[in-house]
């Protein structure tokens, strides 16, 4: 996404407002020949913590499993999408 920022300013006030267009989206990837080097557990644990800083409690027992798939589907297509 393109954003173009807009800032005015009073004496008393500032207001940024934000355009956006759209764009193609990026996402999913080609699936990568012999897997993906920057897809590890530490990109799972990382992102894991990001939603527990936003409220989401820690995963446990398959939740990782689950994880790593959505990941994995958002980030590449499908083998029978190629």
């Amino acid at each position: 996404m393109t954003d173009s920022t807009t800032t005015t300013t009073t004496s008393t006030t500032t207001t940024t407002s934000t355009a956006s267009t759209s764009r193609q989206p990026v996402y999913p990837l080609p699936a990568p020949a012999g897997g993906d080097p920057r897809f590890t557990y530490g990109l799972l644990f990382d992102i894991a913590q990001v939603l527990q800083r936003n409220g989401f409690p820690q995963p446990a027992g398959t939740d990782w499993a689950d994880l790593m798939t959505a990941l994995g589907r958002f980030l590449y297509q499908s083998k029978e999408t190629l």
